[in-house]
């Protein structure tokens, strides 16, 4: 493990810089990734927040209004809906992965196609899981063996929720879309709405109409349709997600967008897979109260999964877009700002349950607290801290398309969970089956840092980044200096001097264009150059104001300069993406 950890600070670090003086001088930070990162967190907290409300709210409510029994059958229906969730998480992984990508590489083009075929296995999708929904459902809770009341108290509660998950499937691909495109703030509204709806129409179905733990299932999937028509009426009126012209559906980009999202839905389909057998197990172990201590474990795993989606979900985007840029050091600084913000957060919750175990029974209308419920919790949460870095890591190698691996990894390692789970209790005491959850996720953390190790290396390769590109961070005080440097790195390297020139020059004028248009605000500026043999690209990133590099607009003060820039190169793309300017100048 340390020396795991010696080669991950070695090559992320030290090595990033070793050759160049303009790379000390002007070394890449992290302030563009922060201030983006720290600005969709909040919102996408209380995002998950309200989602958690959404999910937990059921077990709540019928808890203390109905009792442990239909309690316990809130959770027993649980693996159904995550395994049901898999198709979901397959479809808007591949969606927002491959079309926040293709943002980064400027393919306006191939994002039309992209968008025709996210929209089109969007609604297939949905048709199709309220079909195959069905099977499963059966499949799984006939393994059971349940007496006749309970099972049927099950499936009053399930008949609801399976009506949401068709409205479900759309709703998450909405939210993954509207997470690459930077609006988190209408997620944090739309999730708040769906929170309260559902709680609401629970305590009014369950409560004032007295239709018991049926009343959940049906709150639920009332609360799911509005937002499903809130969230595809908002992205259809105020984005262009939809919008792809007359790009025609290809067969291909089907497969890609399906392809891309198998990483994070074989976590999901191990989590069904686990969460099924888990729930035999315990009902074994620790007979009909298993699923009181089930839940409330859930519950907790809830509150640290909240932390986790948060800070996932505001790296999203913009993992997307560096990788789509082929900008390694700022992937690899987000890699690391999102690990200490998971390490940090995850522990406080960690801290929290062990302090408050018998609180989080209590509400959920647990008088009497089953024998091993207080030690199972608290074994239960040592899984925290390695389950948010391992899903950090899932992002980062969906981001670059190492499928294979992430597959492998999540599918051996959970797998063996439900294994160890049986066998620790004939060894420890009942409640160390818990600590399953911990061995599993620490085994699968050491085998991502291996990976991670793996493609450090394979970045460094002679190339790829060190022999051709520059990664910058450049303020507009500097923009003189850094152009000089750029001028001199590429004459002591044998890059074209007039290319260099071009780009440098392209730097000094667009970093001062980006600090006129954006006044008093403080701008960050991230600059990639790549030099090649005969050719010389610059890019620029920043949280500027949108500029909207148009020579027909007269109201936009130093066009003529931007003008000239357009002259001197070979073509321009600009896109303003995830409230940053992205443009990209091509010299030759």
């Amino acid at each position: 493990m340390s020396k795991i950890v010696e080669e991950l600070n070695e090559l992320a670090i030290s090595k990033q810089y070793e050759q160049g003086d303009i790379r000390n001088n002007f070394r890449r930070n992290d302030s563009l990734l922060r201030r983006k990162l720290y600005s969709y967190l909040p919102y996408l907290f209380l995002t998950n927040l309200s989602s958690l409300l959404l999910v937990s709210v059921d077990g709540l409510v019928v808890g203390n209004l109905v009792g442990s029994s239909a309690l316990s059958s809130v959770n027993v229906f649980s693996p159904v809906i995550t395994a049901i969730g898999v198709f979901s998480g397959l479809i808007a992984m591949g969606i927002s992965t491959m079309i926040s990508t293709a943002m980064g590489n400027n393919e306006i083009d191939e994002l039309s196609y992209l968008k025709k075929a996210a929209r089109t296995t969007m609604i297939v999708s949905a048709f199709a899981i309220g079909v195959i929904q069905i099977p499963i459902a059966y499949a799984l809770l006939s393994t059971y063996n349940l007496s006749p009341e309970f099972k049927h108290q099950v499936w009053q509660y399930g008949l609801g929720v399976m009506i949401s998950m068709p409205f479900g499937l759309i709703s998450t691909v909405g939210v993954y879309e509207m997470q690459i495109l930077g609006k988190a703030k209408v997620l944090a509204v739309l999730a708040g709405v769906e929170g309260g709806l559902n709680l609401i129409f629970d305590l009014l179905f369950v409560g004032a109409f007295h239709m018991g733990v049926a009343g959940a299932g049906f709150g639920t999937a009332a609360a799911n349709v509005v937002r499903c028509t809130i969230t595809v009426l908002y992205l259809a009126k105020k984005t262009d997600i939809y919008k792809c012209g007359d790009a025609k559906l290809r067969l291909k980009d089907v497969k890609l967008l399906i392809t891309s999202g198998i990483s994070e839905s074989s976590y999901s389909l191990m989590m069904a897979v686990q969460s099924y057998f888990m729930i035999r197990i315990l009902l074994f172990v620790f007979g009909e109260s298993a699923g009181v201590i089930n839940e409330v474990c859930v519950f907790c795993l809830s509150l640290v999964d909240v932390i986790i989606l948060s800070v996932t979900g505001s790296a999203r985007p913009l993992a997307g877009i560096f990788t789509g840029a082929n900008d390694v050091p700022a992937v690899r600084m987000l890699i690391r700002q999102c690990v200490l913000l998971l390490s940090v957060l995850g522990g406080l919750v960690t801290l929290a349950v062990f302090s408050m175990t018998e609180f989080f029974f209590t509400i959920h209308g647990v008088t009497e607290i089953p024998e091993h419920g207080i030690m199972s919790l608290r074994l239960f949460t040592l899984c925290f801290i390695f389950r948010g870095i391992d899903a950090i890591f899932r992002l980062y190698f969906a981001n670059q398309k190492d499928n294979t691996y992430s597959t492998t990894a999540t599918v051996l390692g959970y797998a063996a969970l439900p294994v160890l789970a049986f066998i620790i209790p004939f060894f420890l005491p009942q409640p160390f089956l818990w600590t399953a959850y911990l061995i599993t996720e620490f085994a699968v953390l050491i085998a991502n840092l291996c990976r991670y190790v793996y493609w450090i290396k394979k970045n460094k390769e002679p190339g790829i980044s060190d022999d051709q590109t520059i990664y910058l961070s450049v303020t507009p005080e500097d923009a003189i200096e850094a152009s000089r440097e750029v001028r001199e790195y590429a004459k002591e390297h044998g890059y074209s001097e007039k290319l260099a020139y071009r780009a440098a020059l392209c730097m000094e004028e667009m970093v001062h264009y980006a600090k006129a248009v954006a006044g008093t605000k403080e701008v960050d500026i991230q600059i990639i150059l790549k030099f090649f043999a005969d050719s010389c690209v610059f890019a620029m990133i920043d949280d500027g104001e949108c500029i909207m590099l148009n020579e027909d607009d007269a109201s936009r003060e130093l066009i003529t300069n931007y003008g000239l820039i357009r002259k001197i190169a070979r073509n321009v793309s600009y896109q303003y993406v995830l409230d940053m300017n992205y443009t990209v100048f091509t010299f030759q």
